[in-house]
């Protein structure tokens, strides 16, 4: 029985590589180490989210959805760019809760090529509950 389930385990494994890479989450820890290395933090909430609870030191604020619920995608990925300088950077996508940072990541992943793209587990929520230090925007 063990050699059965640990066989599909393994098939699990490679299919899953094969079809589909899955795009790491990090924990507020982990960002706070990454932070001390210099990793680039990309906040794509809006100013209005900015000023309710500040942002994370070191972050860019690059709003990603404006509150139309539009945006101009080349425009944002042309500012992306310039800041991470190199599509195989690692950077960190930030969202309130992380699901948008995380639906993003995914999508710069496999649209646009974007090889070390990472994003927040549980977004500035779980940094702010984590009681990590907020900047005033």
């Amino acid at each position: 029985m063990m050699k059965i389930l640990y066989s599909l385990m393994l098939l699990f494994l490679f299919t899953s590589n094969i079809y589909g890479k899955t795009i790491d989450a990090i924990e507020v820890d982990e960002l706070e180490s990454y932070m001390q290395k210099g990793v680039i933090i990309i906040d794509i909430r809006n100013e209005k989210k900015w000023k309710k609870t500040g942002i994370i030191p070191s972050s860019y604020r690059l709003t990603y959805m404006n509150s139309k619920k539009d945006n101009n995608e080349k425009k944002w990925l042309y500012i992306l760019v310039r800041i991470i300088k190199d599509k195989n950077r690692a950077f960190v996508l930030v969202s309130k809760d992380g699901k948008k940072a995380k639906d993003l990541a995914l999508k710069l992943y496999k649209e646009k090529k974007f090889s070390n793209v990472l994003y927040l587990k549980g977004g500035v929520d779980s940094w702010i509950d984590a009681d990590r230090k907020m900047i005033n925007y």
